[in-house]
């Protein structure tokens, strides 16, 4: 099976550049800027290991239930949303049947469709346009929503005419907390949709360390998902931080419009130096700076670690993440300084 790149800091890179680590502000992973809730931190102090956790996470599933509004049936706890991606996949696809993905896209989807033996079959979109679409009937479909890495969010009518080609659509909505306005993804397993939604806890609690993620799914399709899980998916100290990331998540909220205000400084920020970006609502901008691979290398030589989508199909683009607003003027001159050169 192919290698698929990520985001995040190579120590062992860095290491061997001469560069520490510490040194470096990670603008690669898409993580939240205001870092994880103390009330996180707080929970892993106290959470008990001495013991078996949940078999189910029962007590983090019944709490994104009430989050979310759906029957607890609905939930399912996953080491992350990658792990999520698997799991459902696993369950739902079969040798031959032909899984629909929306490229560029995040990776794992296609490597996910291999596993099972089943077919990708690429909607290819070339940015700065994002506009993806399924012509013809498939089994499955994969969309991300916001996408990643182009950060272009679709209405709900455009997610449903894909659904409607589908037997089941698989709705990857890691980003959809970065939107402000959203429209509400859960109403598709609320109204019985052959649909799924996967969300991730890492990026708006920014705790990638944790790997923690859920699946939302009709009580149907969740009870076959949940058949393909082993016990115990997450352990006592996920489901503390968990149910403490939930109970910040009104604050994030809030700090929302402050983020999106930064946002439009980066992209502003590229416009004035004549570089492409894409129509990003997101936490990120893709921009367009030729050399995705030199770009990257002369900002980590700055102290920013950006993405190269060269392993997303892009080869001249590269993604990266609002920082605080600290940051925001060392960030920009970087930008600048490694596009004059």
């Amino acid at each position: 099976m192919s290698e698929v790149v990520h985001g995040g800091l190579d120590d062992g890179e860095l290491r061997a550049l001469g560069i520490d680590p510490a040194g470096v502000l990670d603008l690669s992973a898409n993580l939240h800027p205001d870092g994880p809730p103390p009330a996180v931190i707080d929970a892993l102090r106290t959470a008990d290991v001495s013991r078996y956790p949940s078999p189910d996470a029962a007590p983090l599933r019944e709490a994104i239930a009430a989050l979310h509004q759906v029957d607890p049936r609905s939930v399912i706890v996953t080491p992350g949303a990658s792990a999520a991606i698997y799991l459902v996949l696993s369950a739902l696809a079969a040798p031959g049947d032909r899984c629909a993905i929306f490229s560029p896209t995040f990776g794992e989807y296609a490597r996910a469709i291999e596993a099972t033996g089943a077919t990708a079959v690429e909607c290819a979109s070339t940015p700065p346009v994002f506009v993806p679409s399924l012509n013809a009937a498939v089994d499955l479909a994969i969309l991300c929503n916001p996408n990643n890495p182009t950060g272009r969010y679709l209405a709900r009518a455009e997610v449903e005419a894909i659904a409607a080609r589908a037997r089941v659509l698989v709705l990857d909505a890691a980003y959809e907390w970065t939107v402000e306005n959203a429209w509400d993804s859960t109403e598709l397993v609320r109204s019985g949709a052959s649909a799924i939604v996967i969300h991730s806890m890492t990026k708006l609690f920014a705790m990638p360390g944790l790997r923690v993620g859920y699946i939302l799914a009709p009580p149907a399709l969740a009870d076959r998902i949940r058949m393909r899980q082993p016990p115990w998916p997450v352990g006592a100290p996920e489901i503390a931080a968990g149910i403490a990331a939930i109970g910040t998540i009104e604050g994030r909220r809030r700090a929302l419009p402050d983020l999106q205000h930064r946002h439009r400084i980066l992209a502003a920020t590229f416009a004035a130096l004549g570089v492409r970006t894409t129509a990003s609502v997101t936490n990120f901008v893709l921009a367009e700076v030729g050399d995705a691979p030199t770009f990257r290398s002369a900002m980590l030589a700055r102290g920013f670690a950006v993405r190269d989508a060269t392993s997303l199909g892009l080869p001249a683009w590269v993604r990266i993440a609002v920082p605080l607003e600290v940051h925001l003027p060392r960030l920009t001159s970087a930008i600048e300084a490694c596009l004059r050169r």
